[in-house]
Parts: structure tokens; C-alpha cells; sequence
């Protein structure tokens, strides 16, 4: 058994089809399916049932592959062992972000990061929580930024920063002649959306219900992951949707005076790095928090008065 078989049948699993895991691998389809019929040789079992299309793992093929992607990750990390024990700042770091908190975040920490750490090549990657949590148990990516609390095993959470919602309100929408604007005057107005599969869609449900509840009865739809784009159908159309503290600190001009407070106990997000448990890159790891922290605006990386809303996410 080698680890070449071993990804060779990952990538079969992963691509239903030995013709695109030669491909994906970069060998001949005849090379890659003789090492496969060696494996399942050497184990005495049938690993994939052959007369499916797209070829399918054989039950006991299933456990296999399972154990396989363990194998393969753990071979990944030996470099990262040598590296953390010679205490060398010299690598990949791959991380998955949340397209939500993407374009807000990363320009406070991504220049500063690379200028201290040239010899650690960050690479980003947007993805939604379910996605970076399994990327993370499978080794695809080092680290995560995500909303929290995340209900999800195996994974450590560390908060790094704090987001207040707010309101931005079409001028022709009654709350925009308001100073401040209450939850309850949000769940009595036409909120728009993000597309569903989205934490921060989850987020402002849980903090206004009827008023998301209204949006479902318009008769326009528009479904979007981006705020950006949320926030422009607000301004052509009668409407409210709630955006995050750090697209506020960059709104300038007329934009601004559409964003109004929520009053009382404002709602807020926790945002956090993410790692798998054992995880290793701890030295990297760490000097990314320390920038997310140093860089956001001051203030932000404590947990303020207000209710910290829960994204639903549970794994």
C-alpha cells in the first residue's frame, strides 16, 4: 500500500470517474486503474462498484476512503512538524473566509500580514461556513474566519472581533426619518435579504422575524450572497436591510445617511478564527490573529454590550 494509491482512490471517489482522476492526477487511465486493482489485491476487497455511472465506492470502499483521507493528511503535515519544531516562518497558509466578512476584514490585516511574513504565502479563499468546516477536517485549507458560536466537532474557535448591525434604510422608506430605529420597527418593515445558505442571512432572521417574514410576500425577488448588492436594490427600492459595522466604517457621502442605529441593546456578530483540533502552522496561525486584532478598528476585538446573535449553524 502507498500513499499514491491512496490518492489515486481519493480522487476517483472525489470525481466519480477514472478517466477524470488520471486527468486530475496526471497520469495515463490505464496506470492509475492497475494501482487501484493492486490495492484492492493487496487489501482482498472490491473498493469501487465499477458498473455504476459515476463510479461509486463499494461499502467497505467508503470506510477505506475515509481512512485514506486521514492517511493522506497526516502525510501532509510532516513538512508542517519539521517547520514548527525548527520555528521557521517559511510556507503555505490556507484559509477560507465567508464572503459576508471577506471584503471587510481582509483589507484591514491581508498587506500588514504579508509585509511581516514575506516568506508565508496566504492564500484566500471565499467560502461558506459548511464548506470551510469541512475543508478544514479534511486538510484542504490550515484555517477559517467565520461568524460564531459554531456548533461543530473537532473545531476551536478564537473570536477575534465584534460587528454591531445596522440598518440601511431606502430614503423613501418611512425609518429613514428616524434617528435611531428599534427591532420592533424593523419587524415592521420590508426587509431585504441575503440568499439562503447564508449565516448572515440566518443572523438577521433571528434578530427580526416578522419583518423577514414581509420580505418572503414581495412581489420582486432578488437573491444575492452580497451585500453590496442588497444595499444597491435598497436604494433603487422602497426597503431596509442590515449590514455589518466594518461596510459601515467604509460608507462615505450620501451613503451615510442612510445607515441608522439600532436602539437599546444592539445586536452584534462574533467573528472568529477557526482551526481543526491538533491543528498544526500554530506559529503562523497566531501571528494572523494578532493582525486581525492589531488591525481592525479599536475597540472591535472586545465583546461590547448588546446581544451577540447566533447564526444557526450547527454541524
Amino acid at each position: 500500500m502507498t500513499i499514491t494509491q491512496l490518492r489515486y482512490v481519493i480522487t476517483i471517489a472525489d470525481t466519480g470517474s477514472f478517466v477524470e482522476a488520471s486527468r486530475v492526477c496526471g497520469v495515463t487511465q490505464p496506470a492509475l486503474t492497475i494501482q487501484v486493482r493492486n490495492l484492492e489485491n493487496e487489501l482482498d476487497t472490491v473498493i469501487f462498484d465499477r458498473t455504476k455511472k459515476p463510479v461509486i465506492p463499494t461499502e467497505t470502499g467508503f470506510l477505506i476512503i475515509e481512512q485514506a483521507r486521514n492517511v493522506l493528511l497526516e502525510a501532509k503535515q510532516v513538512a508542517d512538524v519539521v517547520n514548527e519544531q525548527r520555528k521557521l516562518l517559511d510556507g503555505n497558509l490556507k484559509m477560507g473566509i465567508i464572503p459576508t466578512v471577506s471584503p471587510y476584514l481582509l483589507p484591514y490585516f491581508a498587506d500588514d500580514f504579508n509585509t511581516s511574513y514575506p516568506n508565508i504565502k496566504l492564500h484566500v479563499q471565499e467560502l461558506i461556513t459548511e464548506d470551510i468546516v469541512e475543508k478544514l477536517k479534511n486538510g484542504s485549507i490550515d484555517v477559517g474566519i467565520v461568524a460564531t458560536p459554531l456548533s461543530a466537532n473537532n473545531i476551536i474557535t478564537m473570536p477575534v472581533c465584534y460587528e454591531k448591525f445596522y440598518a440601511f434604510v431606502s430614503r423613501n422608506h418611512p425609518l429613514f426619518f428616524k434617528d435611531k430605529v428599534t427591532i420592533e420597527d424593523l419587524n415592521n418593515s420590508d426587509l431585504w435579504l441575503l440568499k439562503e445558505g447564508n449565516c448572515f442571512r440566518d443572523q438577521v432572521i433571528n434578530i427580526c422575524a416578522e419583518g423577514a417574514l414581509k420580505n418572503s410576500e414581495n412581489t420582486f425577488k432578488y437573491e444575492s450572497h452580497s451585500i453590496e448588492a442588497l444595499m444597491q436594490v435598497v436604494e433603487l427600492k422602497k426597503g431596509v436591510t442590515l449590514i455589518p459595522e466594518l461596510k459601515v466604517k467604509e460608507l462615505t457621502g450620501k451613503r451615510k445617511e442612510l445607515i441608522r442605529e439600532i436602539a437599546d441593546n444592539p445586536p452584534m456578530r462574533e467573528i472568529s478564527v477557526i482551526v481543526r483540533k491538533g491543528y498544526l502552522k500554530k506559529r503562523f496561525i497566531e501571528r494572523l490573529k494578532k493582525k486581525i486584532i492589531a488591525g481592525i478598528p479599536e475597540g472591535m476585538s472586545e465583546k461590547p454590550e448588546g446581544i451577540l446573535v447566533d447564526p444557526n449553524i450547527k454541524l
